[in-house]
């Protein structure tokens, strides 16, 4: 038979929810009740904050912590209680610091102020069920639960039979990862959002590259986190050889990610690749491939090996591993015409290094993208259009071609945007590369994009270099200059001249031709 206390816990316990809700409609006046300003109590289980699902094989490990800065310096009676659908007496039961149990005692008596992590629980074989933890403080240390001081934090667990993992909602939780893909020896730096590589990649890329320290090599691919792969693609060099592997998946319900080019994957997921998929055969260049994109559903946890990257033979071996991420709680990118995206969630790129838990995994990170790019934000950006200005994606007249070829993208570098733009030219009348230039801030000539906005000036654009011509120290990799005008129909107007082997002071003084292409938004 329940006791008085835990009847008492489990409708106080239980209607906490609401009266959270309401306590933030009314949040000024309810600031009042409270001896501190800022709740800082957090609960974790395996390293997220936000509802979980586990089979009853899966490890659990639960952590209280508590960061409040403005402290005080009174003793506060400190709660860890639990509220499960297991039946009585195990559906309420307190923690007192040491076992679980049926009385209702606080874990701790002490001041406020920052408590580190402390693991108090580690468990697996938990039986099936939900269960609801809830960590919080009062400033009445007297040992007895007092509801109108109580500050708390709660975290909902779900144990399933099968393993079968169901992404909640993600609410307002970010650091959604805790483990890097790679050994910190198989990268060498992180290619920040926004790279150009004309024609597949006229516009910003909406991933990021880890470069492999020697793509030769085949290493371990490893979970980020809790994580639902949901999607397989699998696309093979029918010519030269070689296959190469995608996976998208899930941490919870508004948030998917993805890796592509690996080598390998993880024996689970190749078994289920001989189902039913939906293929195609294609020819680019040369080559023929097959693509084939498989649905699943199978979960891994924070550091399972899922796969390879590097190591493949034959003609799709790759220099880096691809890491996106689209998050729909964001503000959408801005985009002139996002009617011309490939795909609607590129209005939703995100930096997948921004997922991850504060901490040492996070500043390695962190510092991979820094050897690639020093100015800020150091994981860069893909929304670059400016209503109004050169600056953007532009796409060939007449053409309704979705893919990246024969448009063009005028957009600042994504290593060093503050003094480098590049014209990213899919066209092949133009001349396909990725040409970067230094700013120049007066005149006609390289000048930044966002600052090009009058209709009918031309402006020219020399001393151009490729990505290759630089590392090799060249700073010169086209014959020519290029030219470009605003219309005033809303059109732009590209041209590459043969004739000049520099611009001139005033760009204008160039006389255009008939070889000029025309783009629009």
């Amino acid at each position: 038979m329940i006791s008085y206390f835990y009847q008492r816990a489990r409708i106080f316990l239980l209607s906490r929810a609401l009266l959270l809700v309401i306590c933030l409609l009314v949040s000024l006046a309810v600031s009042t009740l409270y001896p501190f300003t800022a709740a800082g109590q957090t609960l974790t289980a395996n390293g997220r904050s936000l509802p979980l699902t586990l089979s009853v094989q899966d490890q659990l490990s639960l952590y209280i912590s508590y960061d409040e800065r403005a402290s005080s310096t009174a003793s506060h009676d400190w709660w860890l209680a639990l509220v499960s659908s297991l039946p009585a007496p195990n559906d309420v039961l307190f923690y007192n610091g040491e076992v679980w149990g049926g009385v209702e005692v606080p874990v701790y008596q002490r001041t406020l102020g920052e408590l580190l992590p402390v693991e108090v629980l580690s468990i697996s074989g938990i039986p099936t069920g939900t269960f609801t933890f809830y960590f919080g403080v009062e400033a009445n240390a007297d040992r007895q639960l007092d509801v109108d001081l109580l500050e708390y934090d709660s975290l909902t667990l779900t144990i399933t039979d099968d393993g079968e993992f169901n992404p909640a909602a993600c609410g307002i939780e970010q650091q959604l990862f805790d483990t890097v893909p790679l050994d910190s020896d198989a990268y060498f730096e992180i290619s920040p959002l926004g790279a150009t590589n004309p024609s597949g990649h006229t516009f910003p890329t909406v991933h990021t590259y880890i470069m492999l320290t020697d793509n030769h090599v085949a290493r371990n691919v490893y979970s980020p986190g809790y994580i639902q792969v949901l999607q397989i693609n699998q696309i093979e060099n029918l010519t030269a050889g070689g296959t190469d592997y995608a996976l998208h998946f899930s941490p919870c319900q508004e948030v998917t990610a993805y890796f592509d080019h690996l080598s390998s994957l993880d024996s689970a997921m190749l078994d289920l690749l001989g189902g039913e998929g939906s293929c195609r055969q294609y020819f680019a260049g040369n080559y023929e491939y097959r693509f084939c994109s498989f649905d699943v559903q199978i979960n891994y946890g924070p550091g399972d090996v899922i796969g390879k990257a590097g190591g493949s033979s034959g003609g799709l071996q790759s220099a880096a591993l691809d890491f996106g991420l689209r998050d729909t709680r964001i503000e959408p990118l801005f985009y002139v015409n996002p009617q011309r995206l490939v795909n609607p969630d590129q209005r939703y790129v995100a930096c997948p290094y921004d997922y991850y838990v504060l901490g040492s995994k996070s500043e390695e990170l962190q510092q991979k993208l820094g050897n690639a790019r020093q100015d800020g934000p150091v994981c860069g950006s893909v929304s670059h259009d400016v209503a109004g200005t050169a600056q953007g994606r532009w796409y060939l007249q007449g053409s309704s071609d979705f893919s990246e070829t024969d448009h063009v993208a005028l957009v600042p570098s994504s290593r060093n945007p503050d003094t480098v733009g590049v014209l990213s030219i899919g066209n092949a009348d133009i001349g396909t590369d990725a040409y970067y230039f230094d700013y120049e801030h007066v005149g006609t000539v390289n000048r930044r994009f966002d600052q090009i906005n009058e209709s009918g000036v031309s402006y020219c654009f020399h001393n151009l270099r490729s990505q290759v011509s630089a590392s090799a120290g060249n700073n010169q990799s086209m014959i020519g200059v290029l030219l470009l005008r605003l219309e005033e129909t809303g059109y732009l107007r590209l041209e590459r001249n043969l004739t000049l082997s520099a611009c001139p002071g005033n760009a204008n003084e160039v006389q255009w031709s008939d070889a000029a292409v025309f783009f629009h938004r």
